[in-house]
């Protein structure tokens, strides 16, 4: 069976990962962190070009994918559309969550957490004005959060930086009077409960991981509706830069599931 591919420039796809095994738990996995590259956040839109046409050459040509999921907020505002005008398998993109956040705030006040890229993306922009603006005319206050991704690819997920980082990026929202806040990276998810200590009770948070392994799930039991039940899937881990120490910290996020990890060369 054809495995379907994952990338992200560290861990933080790991959330969306985990969620699509348990939707698609007979199904083999490949994920590859391009954490060389870290972080896409602060890369030009024509890097990001080459970094994820790279990436996704390396998992069609080394393990044969039938889909890619990039399971990375940035990677997909800036090169999802890129991605599918040079290659023919499906592509899964992980969304800023700016449509459910606007649909479920009551006061019309919403944030969004982002990479400093994915803040100033036209992809974000065309978000917000369908369904902020010309929708269900919500204010959204769009928060980057330059580091905080990177700290969490360390995976010291309880360290003072992290509260005093998360403190800064969280006090405009509160200032704001928001009552949802979306988490528009997928490293954020790993630190959801550190955001639930800092903020006010009645805020609701969002992210994209559920969303996206639902997407995932749908495309492929399109195309390969007849499973076995009894295959043992095989999850496959890469990471371009340091590898054990990639390993190290997504065996501390997501568990048992990753045994080790492999080195990828993109050329």
């Amino acid at each position: 069976m054809r495995p379907i591919g994952f990338f992200d420039s560290g861990v933080g796809g790991l959330g969306i990962f985990q969620q699509t095994t348990k939707k698609l738990p007979h199904h083999d996995f490949v994920y590859i962190a391009d954490n060389a590259n870290l972080p896409f956040g602060e890369k030009s839109t024509e890097q990001l070009h080459q970094i994820t046409e790279k990436i996704v050459r390396f998992l069609i040509e080394k393990h044969n994918v039938q889909m890619v999921v990039a399971a990375c907020n940035t990677g997909t505002v800036s090169s999802i559309d890129y991605l599918r005008e040079r290659f023919s398998i499906p592509f899964v993109g992980t969304v800023p969550v700016v449509k459910p956040t606007c649909e479920q705030s009551k006061n019309k006040r919403v944030a969004i957490l982002s990479t400093l890229a994915t803040s100033q993306s036209d992809y974000l922009k065309k978000l917000i004005k369908q369904y902020a603006q010309d929708t269900n005319h919500v204010d959204v206050l769009v928060i980057p959060c330059p580091g905080l991704a990177d700290i969490i690819d360390t995976g010291n997920l309880d360290s003072p930086e992290i509260t005093e980082l998360l403190k800064r990026f969280l006090a405009p929202a509160i200032a704001h009077n928001v009552d949802v806040i979306g988490l528009g990276c997928t490293q954020y998810p790993f630190v959801r409960k550190q955001i639930e200590k800092l903020i006010p009770p009645n805020i609701l948070i969002l992210d994209s991981n559920e969303p996206v392994a639902r997407q995932a799930e749908r495309i492929i039991m399109q195309q390969v509706p007849d499973i076995n039940p009894e295959y043992k899937p095989i999850y496959t881990f890469y990471a371009t830069k340091n590898a054990p120490e990639f390993c190290r910290v997504a065996q501390k996020l997501i568990g048992p599931m990753v045994k080790h990890c492999l080195e990828a060369k993109l050329e």
